[in-house]
């Protein structure tokens, strides 16, 4: 027994002892685990370094020059977007501060073995059907960017260190500086070349935030700027902080609202996958706000109730003082609209915080309203959307500096004959803020997804323009969305008689817009269960010329009612409205400002002014000859598809610009010569210009004809007409003045050329008779365009007339090889292809008639006009022969 005990004991002192020799084990190997830990890759990156961390949605380091993310876990595969703004700049001729010079990118990390991939992802593809779905998942894999090796894992486990420092100073095309259509390029019209300097390039500011961040770059480049022949900038030193900005996008993507061609909203495109026998489909999101209302009960009881999440707008601390109250006023005006919905408070409106240190004008977080000390006479409001869905993230205006010239020239133009008020070099704060709020409104109408809307003033009457009771309720147009600026049909003493002279605070049509757009349709869960009742919306008006909704021509004029610039229902008599204006203030411009322009330079950007003007009103006339009504139309719809211009009107319009060039002596200024740097007539080049334009209507009168049901404007009549003009001194046997012997060589010529008949006539002897025009709407002469506001500082004065600014180009109105498509669709483009009928047989007899008349008519007027007749008459024999 006691062995046994012995034994036992024994035993248990043995157990003991290895389990205190395990402990010790433990604790041995615990305290290596510890000191593993003490030198793991995480330490040994940042261990002992001077390092500058930032927390939020992720953690950023930035050391010796590096900049290193800590992407949580949770964050892979989540979907966000990648910004870049221009904090600082060399030259804001390339791009401003502030300004997003290319959409952001819609990216993920992913993560796979030890390498993290940074992504592009691709959302253009949709489909309602889950095996779709899948597979659309597998033929859209979105495409890596960059790889980034793991460097090491946190502490805790939760989060991978990356080094990304390659990634933010990488010249990136579409995240860098460079606008392709910024000033200095003529707005698209020459090219920026660079030469990235990486080593002098460095990683600024960093900044984390609870759902984005923040990493600023200082780019360095050489740049140039060229066309094909020219170098415009050689080897400028060029220098840009671009700000980064990573942003999560919402958990759940906002429900679209399928858009519709009718209405002037901007959208994203996508291509719908579908089942059950359908084809592919191409639709279109609107883009908008997330306005959803804060309380719902309330909502349907039909109470004003403030969005969950209100449009918020930060304004710049830099602008002058004097304009923010009009700033604020133009941003906030939008809430008219949206209370009609049952929204208050919908758009708010916040200086630029002091005392927050997560506000950041850069980052894609805010909205803002810019400022920018340039000399460009302009303003934009450009947004940024959830390619998922349409959701308006972000969104800002800029405003340029020079805006004021722009809005003080307009003002003291167009309503200085009716105003006078304006009869001075400078405006008053009061009424310059008035012209300041307007064009805000106008971009944040942009910045909330609104388009232009090219018709909308030109369902008003023009002689309501002269009503008060008219203007007074409706302004000049019925959209700020339109380029609707000023009333230039008032007259000298309308605004004594109540005729209000600007545009409205908001148009009927962009009420109807906002509602269109922002309806909340809480009991409908899909965006195809939307569709009936916003379709019958538009339906419902379409009968109603105020909500015809007229698409902005970029590149070809075919419907006159949709022109900029424009006022009222009649080319015609708007224009002779405001010719009239322009004469008077071309008669008057010594007298109201003669004594404090002392070195005319206030005179001298005006008449020029006055040039643009008269310019806009003939274009705006000759849209009108072989034009077409052009609309977007569904089957319900009370309007056609087109509808072409009524023969009257065309002849009106073509009547109107031949009196015109009679006499066309009024824009010499002669009354300001005396002032004035030598130069040519204007009157002489506008002319040569309106009669080349109107030579080359045949093109836009063929389609226009042939799509006329009865009684159609035809080239023939057309010709007939001109020619009668043309000829009408020498059927009367008068001596012809230097412009109408002008006249007739350019018109015998474009019979030549069109009879067959020209190859009779060698280079040599057309001398004089040669003529080329591929125009029908009238181009701005050189010589008006250098002297435009629009191009001050931009380029050496040498070769700004070898651009011309986009607002104010003169594009042809139909030309011969022109895409067959005749509705525009979503897009901007409205383009239509005729085809020729042959027509040499009407110019073949048309000659025969001029040289009959030219025969009978030989010897009448003066001797130097008899022998203008002869030399033309021996032409049309050599041509004959």
């Amino acid at each position: 027994m006691r062995f046994k005990i012995i034994f036992v004991l024994l035993a248990m002192l043995c157990i003991a002892t290895t389990v205190d020799a395990r402990k010790k084990d433990k604790k041995k190997a615990s305290q290596e685990v510890k000191l593993e830990k003490k030198d793991s890759k995480y330490e040994e990156l940042f261990k002992d370094k001077a390092c500058e961390s930032v927390k939020g949605m992720l953690t950023i380091h930035k050391m010796d020059g590096k900049v290193y993310f800590e992407l949580p876990l949770s964050l892979l595969g989540r979907e966000m977007l990648l910004g870049s703004t221009v904090s600082e700049i060399t030259d804001n001729r390339f791009s401003i501060v502030g300004e997003k010079p290319y959409d952001p990118l819609h990216v993920v990390f992913t993560k796979a073995d030890s390498m993290v991939s940074l992504r592009l992802i691709t959302s253009d593809f949709v489909s309602r059907d889950e095996n779709i779905i899948e597979r659309i998942r597998e033929s859209k894999v979105p495409a890596i960017l960059r790889n980034f090796e793991v460097k090491a894992y946190t502490p805790d486990s939760t989060a991978i260190v990356i080094d990304v420092t390659s990634f933010f100073l990488d010249d990136i095309d579409n995240m860098g500086p460079f606008n392709p259509y910024s000033p200095i390029t003529g707005y698209g019209r020459a090219w920026i070349e660079k030469e990235f300097k990486a080593g002098d390039s460095r990683i600024a500011t960093i900044k984390a935030f609870s759902d984005n961040i923040s990493v600023q770059s200082s780019m360095v480049y050489t740049v140039n700027v060229r066309d094909e022949r020219y170098y415009y900038v050689y080897k400028q030193p060029f220098t840009a902080l671009m700000n980064r900005s990573l942003i999560l996008l919402p958990d759940e993507p906002m429900k679209p609202r399928l858009a519709d061609p009718r209405i002037n909203i901007f959208v994203t495109m996508k291509t719908l996958f579908r089942n059950e026998g359908n084809g592919v489909k191409r639709i279109y999101y609107a883009n908008r706000w997330r306005l959803e209302p804060k309380d719902e009960e309330k909502f349907r009881n039909g109470e004003l109730v403030e969005p969950r999440k209100p449009i918020i707008f930060y304004i710049d601390n830099a602008f002058p003082a004097s304009w923010k109250p009009y700033i604020k006023e133009g941003i906030e005006k939008w809430n008219l609209a949206f209370e009609k919905i049952g929204f208050k408070n919908a758009v708010v409106t916040r200086d630029f915080p002091t005392d927050d240190l997560e506000f950041d004008p850069d980052n894609l977080k805010y909205s803002c309203v810019r400022y920018s000390p340039s000399q460009v006479a302009n303003a934009m409001g450009p947004s940024w959307t959830d390619p998922r869905s349409g959701e308006i993230l972000n969104a800002s205006v800029y405003l340029y500096h020079n805006l004021i010239q722009l809005v003080q020239d307009w003002r003291f133009l167009q309503t200085s004959p009716a105003d006078p008020e304006v009869r001075k070099m400078k405006l008053g704060d009061d009424m310059l803020g008035e012209c300041i709020r307007y064009v805000v409104s106008h971009e944040v109408g942009h910045c909330l997804s609104l388009m232009h809307n090219m018709a909308g003033s030109s369902a008003i009457p023009t002689d309501s323009l002269r009503s008060p009771a008219f203007t007074q309720k409706y302004g000049t147009t019925y959209s700020i969305m339109d380029y609707a600026r000023n009333n230039y049909i008032a007259q000298p003493g309308d605004k004594e008689r109540g005729v209000r002279l600007t545009p409205p605070e908001l148009g009927i049509y962009d009420y109807f817009s906002i509602k269109w757009l922002y309806t909340p349709f809480l009991d409908m869960r899909t965006p195809e269960e939307e569709v009936p009742v916003l379709s019958a919306w538009i339906s419902e008006k379409s009968g109603d010329p105020i909500y015809r909704y007229g698409k902005q021509q970029l590149d070809v004029h075919i419907d006159p009612s949709s022109m900029e610039e424009d006022l009222g229902d009649n080319a015609v008599k708007s224009a002779e409205y405001g010719v009239r204006n322009l004469k008077y203030v071309l008669e008057h411009l010594n007298e109201w400002v003669g004594k404090k322009d002392f070195d005319y330079s206030f005179r001298a950007r005006m008449y020029n002014e006055v040039l643009y003007q008269y310019l806009r009103y003939v274009n705006h006339v000759l849209s009108n000859i072989g034009g077409i009504y052009l609309n977007e139309r569904y089957a319900s719809d009370k309007r056609p598809s087109y509808q072409p211009v009524p023969k009257e009107r065309q002849k009106q319009a073509l009547h109107f610009l031949l009196q015109e060039m009679k006499d066309l002596s009024w824009l010499n200024g002669e009354q300001f010569k005396e002032g004035f740097a030598l130069s040519g007539n204007m009157s002489n080049l506008i002319e040569d210009e309106l009669f080349e334009s109107l030579m080359n209507c045949p093109f836009a009168l063929n389609l226009c004809a042939e799509k006329t049901k009865s009684n159609p404007y035809t080239e023939e009549e057309f010709m007939e007409d001109f020619s009668r003009f043309v000829w009408e001194s020498t059927r009367k046997g008068k001596t012809l003045t230097e412009t109408e012997k002008s006249w007739q060589i350019k018109f015998l010529t474009h019979v030549f050329g069109n009879a067959g008949v020209q190859k009779g006539l060698n280079e040599e002897s057309m001398g004089a008779l040669a003529f080329t025009a591929n125009q029908c709407q009238v181009a701005i002469p050189e010589v008006i365009k250098e002297r435009s506001r629009s191009y001050f500082g931009i380029l050496p004065p040498s070769i700004l007339g070898r651009f011309t600014n986009q607002v104010e180009q003169a594009v042809p109105i139909c030309t011969d090889n022109m895409t067959p498509r005749e509705k525009a669709g979503f897009g901007f483009f409205v383009a239509a292809q005729q085809k020729g009928k042959p027509m040499e047989h009407f110019y073949f007899s048309l000659l025969k008639d001029i040289q009959r008349l030219l025969k009978e008519k030989a010897n009448t007027g003066s001797s130097d006009t008899r022998e203008h007749y002869r030399l033309l008459l021996y032409k049309i024999e050599k041509a004959l022969k």
